[in-house]
């Protein structure tokens, strides 16, 4: 008996040791590709060549196979719907090696062209190159890692364009602030037959109308599809705190905390946000403005008490500067 459960305790050990080395991550192979994103125009008929840089960031060699396919707009946060690309631009684009072996730390720059139909529509055509460290089956569906090229072409011509901006305020229309951040969203519509990239400003005034800060309207570069809206977001802050940043506990050290984070985004009143953008190959414009107020309380507090008590102070001083020069007159008199 003592045996049988000798022999049961070493192959619970055994079994825990043999899944420990098939499940533990020993690393995890990554790609990098650039550039990210391609944005380029051509003529139907036209032959387009461009290339792609592969960089194995892993430790072990690996081989990459190549995919396609097409992409929509899903959603107004600018996310890709990705679809089998059984015509279109996922059809049109061809890589010199359908996989590649890559050795650690290393990069290869892999060519690809685009060959555009002499009947291919003018306007928009949206595709993916992934790679991925499985072959793709006969319905384009990989298993395993894989990461992606975007492939935005314009095909010139006689493309409609329609777009407009639907509308633009702070985060949910809030209007009371404590201190920064603040954060604006606009919404931009595309009902044309092309990508477009509304480019701009955010101009930030205060009170008095001065400006005190220029944003960049659209920091992603991001493109509005053709029948999509999408909204852009866009972020003023002065100071960012740690991303692990905790707030204290204790009342008094989060009140301190809270004040000299509002010194380090200093803002205080009205503020207007004013939206310059401009898109399309006729540099269309579109303003738009949208108010919001700054009150830093915690700030104002301090500064409040520290004026009180300057000035209660300085009063002190002075009625004792003026007893020390009155009394010392005196003592000269006689």
């Amino acid at each position: 008996m003592h045996n049988y459960l000798k022999y049961r305790v070493l192959l619970v050990i055994f079994t825990i040791i043999t899944l420990s080395v098939y499940l533990y991550p020993v690393s995890v192979n990554a790609l990098t590709l650039t550039p990210i994103r391609f944005e380029i125009s051509g003529n139907p008929g036209d032959v387009l060549s461009e290339e792609i840089t592969l960089t194995n960031e892993g430790e072990s060699a690996e081989t990459y196979y190549v995919s396609y396919s097409n992409f929509e707009a899903q959603g107004e946060n600018g996310d890709p719907a990705f679809m089998e690309p059984k015509e279109g631009l996922g059809t049109w684009i061809k890589t010199q090696d359908s996989s590649v072996v890559i050795l650690p730390r290393q990069q290869k720059i892999i060519p690809f062209t685009i060959t555009i139909p002499k009947n291919a529509e003018p306007g928009g055509h949206f595709s993916v190159i992934f790679w991925g460290t499985s072959p793709s089956g006969g319905s384009g569906v990989s298993i395993g890692a894989k990461t992606g090229v975007l492939v935005l072409l314009s095909i010139n011509g006689d493309v409609k364009e329609e777009a407009g901006l639907l509308n633009f305020n702070t985060k949910n229309k809030q209007f009371w602030y404590s201190t920064l951040p603040i954060s604006f969203e606009y919404r931009f519509k595309n009902d044309g037959g092309d990508r477009i990239k509304p480019q701009g400003k955010i101009i930030i005034r205060d009170t008095i109308f001065f400006p005190t800060e220029r944003l960049n309207a659209n920091p992603t570069e991001g493109n509005v599809l053709p029948v999509s809206t999408r909204k852009f977001n866009v972020h003023w802050i002065k100071y960012e705190r740690s991303k692990d940043y905790i707030a204290p506990a204790n009342f008094f050290k989060k009140f301190l905390d809270d004040t000299y984070y509002q010194w380090q985004n200093f803002a205080i009143g009205l503020y207007s946000a004013n939206l310059n953008v401009s898109y399309g190959l006729q540099g269309q414009h579109i303003k738009k403005t949208t108010f919001f107020f700054v009150f830093p309380w915690q700030l104002a507090l301090v500064m409040l008490l520290v004026f009180v008590i300057v000035f209660w102070g300085g009063k002190k001083l002075i009625k004792r500067y003026n007893k020390f020069i009155i009394d010392k007159a005196r003592v000269g008199m006689y």
